[in-house]
């Protein structure tokens, strides 16, 4: 263990930190701590405890940690540590505790003696003093519960830091008592084998005579049994599945599971819905919310808006969509692949906006908020900066309630400026709202205020969210809510893309001609195993590499046809035939000048987000730097920040969705992840030409089973019935 006095931060990211500092015997020292190793963010003046190996690098002496956290230091550092642990303690004020305390310092801040600690520090400022002492005893506090529970943790055999950082945010300083009395409470952030394993144990260190019997192992398999249902979509479960479930958690015989289940429920573990089915208590709060609060939003009396409106340049069915949209304050706008909802959108904005009224567009991806935006010509957030947004706005209100200073209130009011922003005028827009999430449903709905409208727009025929619940896919069959496109615009006249897509969505096996080289239609490639797949899509990636933007869509991760594999493939085929150099990424990607980029987090400085895509403008190999091109914007990368990088040649159907491409190859392995869902989404990413490779046999399997939203369960319930 080595003991550093972090002089400065190199890097400081969501992957890990690296910063640099000095030990006991004053060398410097360069600290390098991935997420997994590291316990809370280094800040300057901090003294931290360090594990790993040591080397010699670049940069002179560098430990790789293996364990990083906070040290709560004694003699000489605790200067250093007090002046840099708490804005405006600084070295003056740390050295005068030291002086009076000396050695009985960090017994004085467990104490936690506001008043003496101010008295020492600063006697004649009665103000400053105790909020000073009150700030840092805070810090020490809780720097030391931390530091226990890493100790009790690692006494029950539980090394992971990652995981005492979440479970000390959750249970704060009283996790180890807490722990202690209820073992099985780890459920959320562990397998069931590794808690109740755990539970078992200590229960009968204390002395338990039958720890598997015990109330809280039972709630703590019911926990268990509703996170595998939310980690599958679902909200709910048949009771009778519930009860199977339960009783293979708990290693009893399903008859013997009654009372089991019954005190599931008695403890709030699982609530009885409808048709014989337990919900997840969580999920079960949030769709009761998401539905009373649309359905108060229909209930509302609001002016109808639109009805005098020029809608001239719309079809029939189109004018009626928007007619219908603006005469009530919650709304849904359906339609497959390319009838013009956005169309529509457009017109609903242009009247809501020559009325008076406020727009808020987003959408849950960031390729759809940028394609939502170009297209309205109005700008259009993701849904995560949205709600982040609205929130900082809320939180810059209530301090500008708190008469700050002329020059504070100005910066204030400057930021708030460009936040998103929602009152009773409002229209909030969300495109793509079969992506949406219940909990993300719920979020945006808690920030919407009283008298806003709301109007979700999206194809029920695509996929699911990646995240649990569903709003969109079952409000949207309700027709009183509910305004229906059909007519096909998007492809070109002629195109049989369109009516290919309608078969799917039918669950109907097209008749595909297969591909003849030709640039506009649907075709397929034959194709019989992963590997064969894989070479068909790289040699159709590279035999179309004129005709205009390629997107290649997979269900898988792993494997040949995998996106992983798609892309490691399509890079050595792109440095093949250009000769270009390599950049290795830091996780062991490797990129070339001219290749398709995806980002892969929301980033506010650079304004790119999770699923933007770009092209590697450049590399530098000596200064290990990337430099992409987004939108027409450079960003460059240096090493620590190309982990937020991949390729882009392939993605997932659920990266794609959202997005659109003159010309799609679809890989078609045999997989699970496969139904008309998938194929019609993937399908209709094509504006041109859409290949499919694979066997004709893997789209029949795929199209007899049933959608995917179809096999989630949910106690969502559409109408409310009061």
């Amino acid at each position: 263990m080595t003991l550093i006095v972090v002089e400065r931060i190199v890097s400081r990211r969501e992957f890990g930190s690296i910063f640099a500092g000095r030990d006991e015997t004053g060398a410097l020292v360069r600290i390098k701590a991935g997420k997994d190793a590291i316990i809370g963010v280094p800040e300057v003046g901090e003294v931290w405890s360090v594990e790993g190996e040591t080397e010699v690098t670049a940069w002179g002496r560098q430990i790789k940690a293996t364990h990083a956290l906070r040290s709560l230091p004694n003699g000489r550092l605790m200067v250093d540590y007090l002046s840099g642990s708490v804005v405006g303690i600084g070295p003056t004020r740390a050295l005068r505790l030291w002086e009076h305390f000396a050695d009985q310092l960090p017994e004085a801040l467990d104490v936690g003696d506001i008043d003496l600690l101010a008295s020492v520090m600063e006697p004649y400022r009665p103000v400053l003093g105790p909020r000073l002492a009150a700030a840092m005893v805070e810090a020490w506090k809780k720097q030391a519960g931390l530091g226990r529970l890493v100790e009790w943790l690692s006494a029950v055999g539980i090394g992971e830091l990652r995981l005492a950082k979440k479970i000390y945010s959750l249970l704060g300083d009283d996790a180890p008592d807490r722990l202690a009395e209820n073992p099985w409470c780890l459920v959320p952030l562990m397998s069931w084998t590794h808690v109740d394993e755990l539970g078992l144990r200590l229960s009968r260190e204390a002395g338990h005579p039958a720890p598997s019997r015990l109330d809280n192992r039972v709630v703590g398999a019911a926990d268990s049994v509703m996170k595998d249902v939310i980690a599958e979509g679902s909200t709910a479960i048949m009771r009778s599945d519930f009860r199977t479930a339960l009783s293979r958690k708990l290693g009893i015989r399903e008859t013997e599971a009654g009372p089991a289940l019954e005190l599931a429920v008695h403890r709030h573990a699982a609530i009885v819905g409808c048709s014989d089915t337990l919900r997840a208590p969580g999920c079960a709060a949030m769709e009761e919310r998401v539905v009373r609060r649309l359905d108060g939003m229909l209930r509302a009396p609001v002016p109808a808006v639109g009805h005098e409106a020029d809608l001239d340049s719309l079809s029939p069915e189109q004018a009626n969509a928007v007619r219908k949209i603006l005469s009530t304050a919650f709304a849904c706008l359906k339609g497959g692949a390319g009838v013009g909802k956005t169309h529509v959108t457009k017109e609903v904005c242009r009247v809501w906006a020559a009325a008076g009224g406020n727009l808020l567009l987003m959408a849950v991806a960031g390729k759809a908020a940028l394609r939502l935006s170009r297209a309205t010509g109005r700008l259009a957030r993701t849904l995560f900066r949205t709600i982040a947004e609205l929130d900082e706005r809320t939180r810059i209100a209530e301090d500008l309630a708190g008469e700050p200073e002329a020059g504070e209130r100005a910066k204030l009011e400057a930021r708030q400026q460009g936040l998103a922003f929602a009152d009773e005028n409002t229209l909030a827009i969300v495109d793509e709202s079969s992506m949406l999430d219940l909990a993300s449903l719920y979020k945006l709905l808690d920030r919407l205020p009283s008298g806003c409208r709301l109007l979700m727009i999206g194809d029920e025929c695509q996929l699911p969210p990646v995240s649990f619940g569903l709003a969109f896919h079952r409000i949207v069959r309700d027709a009183n809510v509910t305004a229906t496109l059909s007519t096909v615009r998007r492809q070109a006249e002629g195109s049989e893309i369109p009516a290919v897509a309608g078969m799917l969505r039918r669950r109907e096996m097209p008749s595909f001609r297969l591909y003849d080289g030709s640039r506009h239609g649907i075709f397929l490639l034959p194709a019989d195993s992963p590997t064969a797949i894989a070479n068909n899509v790289v040699a159709l990636r590279s035999e179309l590499a004129d005709a205009g933007d390629i997107l290649a869509v997979t269900p898988v991760n792993e494997g040949p046809v995998g996106v992983a594999g798609l892309n490691r493939r399509l890079h050595e085929a792109h440095v093949e035939r250009t000769g270009l150099q390599e950049l290795r990424g830091p996780l062991g990607e490797m990129f070339s000048a001219g290749e398709p980029l995806l980002y892969r987090k929301n980033d506010y400085q650079r304004a790119l987000w999770n699923g933007s895509t770009g092209i590697v403008r450049r590399i530098d190999r000596q200064r290990r730097q990337l430099t992409g091109m987004f939108e027409g914007e450079e960003h460059l990368f240096e090493t620590d920040d190309m982990v937020d990088l991949s390729l882009g040649y392939a993605l997932t159907c659920h990266r794609s969705q959202g997005s659109e491409a003159t010309n799609v190859i679809v890989a078609l392995p045999v997989s699970r992840l496969l139904d008309p869902s998938w194929l019609y989404t993937a399908v209709t990413r094509a504006r041109s030409l859409a290949i499919l490779v694979g066997r004709p046999e893997t789209i029949e399997q795929a199209l007899s089973r049933p959608y995917a939203d179809q096999r989630r369960l949910v106690g969502l319930r559409w109408p409310l019935v009061v």
